[in-house]
């Protein structure tokens, strides 16, 4: 992506598993309905949240068309790097429990060495926590390429089979130059999420995903998430719908594989694009953002470090702070918070506005071709939701 951006758990959290759409919410179904259609997207579902409580939640379309099945509530998507917020709050929290400083230098919690011998810069020892939440440690992928997704040449260098792990990735890249100095500009980048990732492993003695989950999902109720698989779906996960094949990187299928399924490693994406969930699940995971929420996942000093830390260059009236895209001055005269995630078969926008308006979406196709056609595609969706949302009078 470019920026140029059961039972006990759902009754203590208010509101049920299943949620059907109430009266008054048909521009919403309209909405969705349009977008699929002009976009010929086989399925989505959309979840929204006013004050703490859900208000819809309806799926549309098919979640595989190849069988007819349709998309509901409980169906499941690649959040893509909607997973980058699960992992920035795992940081903060880390950061509260006195565990980890946002200001301190990554490198000596890391415990690797690079798979070269020897560092590729000096400049690794300048990176700081903050830096990898910013997008600023150091690493433009528009220059040098993203390095999750060179699984065959590291696998190469290291003599082993695909696809290579994260652990695998991070020791590669050390051995690399970086692309700026740390700290100096925004450049998005997986990889800065990718090495969060080990580093929360090394901090808790834990695998990232049940660190994680013990950190951020349990605490919140989104405990159905779960990190997706590179080749077999998880019950109730979508089929994603992306046209041509790419190169595997998966030596056992030969040298190309359908883009959604073998040329690049959810495992190895896990902390920067890895997880799936249902729509309830994310909505779980927004309305506690937020230090008027009933129940706050974070305390006021990491919420106000999110909205307060703006990664030098990355904008004016917004920008990316720790983990998401901030607006200060959003509804209701409160920060706006959203990420956008991307992969092939697979669109998601998470959004959390001020005013305690929480909605997010997902589709199981990924419209737009490039760069720039994602981008209109992803302002496109945000203000149909916002103006078909303007339109309901009276919510379920």
């Amino acid at each position: 992506m470019r920026w140029t951006r059961r039972t006990f758990v759902t009754a203590a959290l208010g509101f049920p598993a299943v949620v059907r759409a109430g009266a008054g919410t048909e521009p919403l179904d309209e909405a969705m309905q349009g977008l699929l259609a002009k976009h010929e997207i086989p399925g989505g579902v959309l979840g929204i949240a006013r004050a703490g409580k859900m208000a819809y939640a309806k799926g549309f379309g098919l979640a595989d068309a190849s069988t007819g099945e349709r998309v509901t509530v409980e169906s499941r998507f690649r959040l893509a790097s909607v997973s980058k917020p699960i992992t920035a709050t795992a940081v903060l929290k880390l950061c509260e429990q006195g565990k980890l400083d946002l200001d301190e230098a990554v490198l000596p919690r890391l415990e690797l060495e690079p798979l070269s011998g020897k560092f590729g810069d000096s400049r690794w020892g300048q990176i700081t926590v903050r830096h990898l939440l910013q997008h600023s440690g150091g690493w433009d992928k528009a220059k040098s390429g993203d390095a999750l997704f060179k699984s065959p040449e590291i696998c190469r260098e290291a003599g082993v089979d695909g696809p290579a792990d994260a652990r695998l990735t991070v020791r590669w890249m050390m051995g690399r130059k970086l692309d700026f100095d740390p700290g100096s500009r925004f450049a998005y980048a997986n990889f800065g999420y990718c090495v969060l990732g080990h580093l929360i492993e090394k901090i808790t003695g834990q695998s990232y995903e049940v660190a994680v989950r013990h950190l951020v999902l349990n605490p919140c109720g989104a405990s159905g998430m779960q990190l997706g698989r590179s080749l077999e779906s998880l019950p109730n996960e979508v089929r994603y719908h992306e046209l041509g094949t790419a190169p595997s990187v998966f030596p056992h299928l030969g040298e190309r594989a359908p883009w959604p399924y073998g040329a690049f490693s959810m495992e190895a994406n896990a902390a920067n694009g890895g997880w799936v969930a249902n729509v309830s699940d994310v909505l779980r995971f927004l309305m506690p953002m937020d230090e008027q929420s009933r129940r706050p996942l974070l305390a006021r000093s990491s919420l106000e470090a999110i909205y307060n830390s703006p990664a030098p260059g990355s904008g004016e009236a917004s920008y990316y702070g720790l983990g998401w895209m901030v607006r200060p001055g959003g509804q209701g005269g409160r920060p706006n918070i959203w990420h956008i995630g991307g992969l092939p078969g697979t669109k998601v926008i998470a959004v959390r506005l001020g005013d305690g308006f929480d909605w997010a979406v997902m589709f199981n196709a990924r419209p737009g071709g490039d760069a720039d056609g994602f981008d209109r595609f992803n302002a496109e969706v945000q203000n149909t939701i916002h103006q078909a949302a303007r339109k309901v009078e009276r919510w379920g």
